[in-house]
């Protein structure tokens, strides 16, 4: 079986997220007992291979960064100067789409079109097949080179690789065609004009799913994967969890849900392990951890904050149907947390420590250097309290702030061999040896990465230390 993994906006984090859950898998998800192979990956898409089926509405359930999962169809050779829908010309037939694509729906078929990428070439601008002269124009366009000049020139110049600009619309039309040629009633869903493929919210919508099916295509220089979508991100539930909670503290910024769940699923604990929280605010990692299946503990020194975590989590307990006594939040200070913990067995710390203040523009030099001072000295002083209760090979996920200078331009805390030296390890987001065969992943110096936001100056760096 074949699956593609269509990717967050901060790929990166999905990537370190999948991968990290594969690596421990769990029998909900389909992953115990069942080899897992990489065949190839993107910053849009990453394809496995597995011996059996996934389970994939309970893993979908769990992936924070994962926006769709998609049953692979097929694997169709193309060459690099032939273009997708060239490709796929001969491959949608009637007797196909039905078996592979279509449920049985007696109503108007509904689809859609997707194209993701597995090479950045495919998506630049178009560009002549051809060489051209010291005038940037086309060869051929020099009449007076002559026929046989011309021909020439086209037969020694490289093929060049096409763009996949235009693809959707033009084989959803194709399959459209083919469609009402066999008698099918049918209706498409094409991307909008900047984009090559369907958001779920416009899956969800269009009931693609229930009413025929979403078919994507997964384009390399020389290869294309056919596949269709079997379950896209419950966005509204993500809406839900986020916006619909009695109690929001927009003044502090808030880590969204899919984030702290991402740092749930990095932390390696496993269902039914305790995870803690000691800056807790509202309970968004709470709440998360709740529905991933953790016993959780949430603490904060701020008495409003855990009022309003109170009161959020009420709710969600509620709403989501946790049983009682899956967690408990207190006021603490996280330095001395450990007094609070008392004797319970603590898998993995799970946080967005303090990040400092929150600015609307660029703050000077002298106050980041005075913020990484105050944040040092306080994230020393909880990891010293840490280590009184955290065992062994322990981890803990957490947010260190970065300010954003420019696209891909952060000041970040300059060292954390603070951590190193009360005994913690700072491990590799990804693994060294996957990095070095995805090129396309954002990691910093330090191979940690980096979340952020367009109106934010204060992002998040998502560092994971391991206990020695």
């Amino acid at each position: 079986m074949r699956y593609a993994f269509i990717l967050g906006r901060v790929f990166t984090l999905s990537v370190a997220e999948l991968l990290a859950i594969l690596d421990k898998p769990d029998a909900a998800s389909g992953l115990i007992d069942n080899p897992v192979k990489v065949l190839d990956a993107s910053k849009e898409v990453l394809i496995i291979e597995t011996e059996k089926p996934l389970l994939v509405l309970p893993l979908q359930k769990k992936l924070g960064g994962v926006v769709k999962i998609l049953r692979v169809v097929d694997v169709l050779e193309k060459r690099k100067q032939d273009s997708v829908n060239f490709a796929v010309k001969n491959y949608f037939k009637p007797s196909l789409l039905k078996k592979e694509f279509f449920k049985e729906y007696k109503g108007k078929k509904q689809f859609g079109v997707s194209v993701y990428v597995l090479d950045d070439e495919l998506v630049a601008q178009p560009s002549y097949n051809h060489h051209r002269d010291n005038n940037q124009r086309p060869s051929f366009a020099k009449a007076t080179e002559g026929g046989q000049a011309i021909n020439d020139k086209l037969k020694k110049a490289k093929p060049v690789t096409q763009t996949v600009w235009g693809e959707p619309k033009r084989i959803g039309m194709m399959i459209k065609k083919t469609l009402t040629e066999s008698g099918f009633s049918v209706r498409v869903a094409l991307p909008e004009f900047n984009s090559l493929s369907l958001a779920s919210v416009v899956v969800t919508k269009n009931l693609l799913l229930e009413k025929g099916a979403e078919i994507c295509l997964i384009a390399g220089k020389e290869k294309v994967y056919t596949a269709k979508t079997v379950v896209v991100q419950d966005f509204e539930d993500y809406g839900r969890r986020d916006y619909q909670r009695p109690v929001r503290d927009e003044q502090q910024g808030m880590i969204p849900p899919k984030v702290a769940q991402i740092m749930l699923n990095l932390s390696g604990a496993g269902k039914g392990d305790s995870v803690l929280d000691p800056f807790c605010g509202i309970g968004t990692i709470v709440q998360e951890g709740l529905l991933l299946g953790f016993k959780m503990f949430g603490s904060d020194i701020n008495r409003m904050a855990i009022r309003g975590s109170e009161q959020n989590l009420e709710w969600f307990r509620n709403r989501y149907h946790v049983a009682a006594g899956k967690y408990i939040v207190n006021i603490s200070d996280a330095k001395n947390v450990s007094k609070l913990i008392d004797k319970t067995s603590i898998s993995a710390i799970v946080t967005e420590c303090t990040l400092g203040p929150m600015y609307g523009k660029f703050p000077k030099d002298d106050e980041i250097a005075k913020n990484f001072a105050d944040l040092k000295k306080l994230y020393t002083e909880c990891f010293k309290d840490f280590s009184k209760f955290l065992p062994q090979k322990a981890k803990i996920v957490m947010c260190i702030p970065a300010y954003r200078r420019g696209r891909d331009n952060y000041v970040m805390m300059e060292t954390l061999d603070w951590a190193k030296d009360l005994g913690y390890n700072l491990l590799e987001l990804v693994p060294r040896k996957i990095a070095n065969q995805m090129k396309f992943l954002k990691l910093t110096e330090r191979k940690t990465a980096i979340y952020d936001r367009k109106d934010q100056i204060v992002a998040r760096e998502i560092c994971i230390f391991e206990k020695a």
